[in-house]
């Protein structure tokens, strides 16, 4: 079965900023969160990532962005804040992001060609936004190591920030239908590995299980929520208990079989007399 698969968005702070991670969002309000968490510049750099062309399964293994993984994972201790939403419906706008920096923070724009892979050798003072754009990943079997590749390149740019600055990365991703304007859609795989990026980034997340495979992307109630808890089992034991014992008792009471004459006074003449 084929269809288009919806992109990921990530987003990592070394300030302590407000941020829900989802299984899915669109980008409306995606873009809300971001505003929220960025109106107020918590941060002296701001890491403005675009990344066309790829999808949900490309980050189904850690070796797909492990830099970004780690931070993702909370293997990085200087990451105070996280956010992660596996499939974002619509196109999440890298410009408006950058212009929302730019407004509210006034801050600078350094621009980095991903393609290049060359960048500044240390960054001036913030607030600054290093807007870094990534060429669209190709749909080849070189299509994992161009993204490893991308990830090694952005670690080494974040590396040059100053260790006494507070950052924010916002990876932005895209599927290839946006911007080149055709309608690619990819095969549905079913090799998701459970301990995929997209999958641990799930619910602080996050308690978003894994799904096997592209055609089950939604799935049921059952499958996302427990709703047969411990605790709904032992109420239930003991509510089967309290009925069965009030229903011995209730049958033991009925049970019993008392003639109406025992109790009525006995008024024969021995009963006199044994009264006397």
């Amino acid at each position: 079965m084929l269809f288009a698969i919806l992109p990921p968005f990530f987003m990592a702070s070394t300030s302590e900023v407000l941020m829900n991670s989802a299984y899915i969002k669109n980008s409306a309000s995606v873009y809300d969160e971001i505003y929220s968490a960025l109106s107020t510049c918590p941060s002296d750099y701001y890491v403005v990532v675009s990344q066309p062309g790829v999808h949900s399964s490309d980050f189904s293994t850690r070796k797909s962005a492990p830099r970004l993984g780690a931070k993702m994972l909370g293997k990085d201790k200087s990451i105070r804040s996280k956010m992660s939403v596996n499939e974002v419906a619509g196109l999440l706008e890298v410009k408006q992001i950058k212009n929302l920096l730019v407004d509210n923070c006034k801050a600078q724009t350094t621009a980095i060609d991903g393609s290049s892979g060359s960048y500044p050798s240390h960054f001036e003072p913030g607030p600054q936004v290093i807007d870094v754009e990534f060429p669209m990943l190709s749909l080849g079997s070189d299509r994992a190591r161009q993204l490893s590749e991308n990830d090694g390149l952005l670690s080494d740019i974040i590396e040059r920030i100053p260790s006494t600055s507070k950052y924010t990365i916002l990876y932005v991703t895209s599927p290839r239908e946006f911007p080149e304007s055709d309608s690619v859609v990819y095969e549905s795989s079913n090799e998701f590995n459970q301990d995929g990026l997209h999958m641990d980034l799930k619910r602080d997340y996050s308690s978003y299980s894994s799904y096997s495979s592209s055609s089950d992307r939604h799935q049921s109630l059952f499958d996302e929520y427990q709703y047969f808890t411990p605790g709904i089992f032992m109420g239930l034991l003991a509510s089967f208990f309290f009925i069965l014992i009030l229903y011995i008792g209730i049958s033991a009471l009925s049970s019993l079989q008392v003639s109406y004459a025992a109790f009525e006074k006995d008024t024969s003449a021995a009963a006199q007399k044994k009264q006397q």
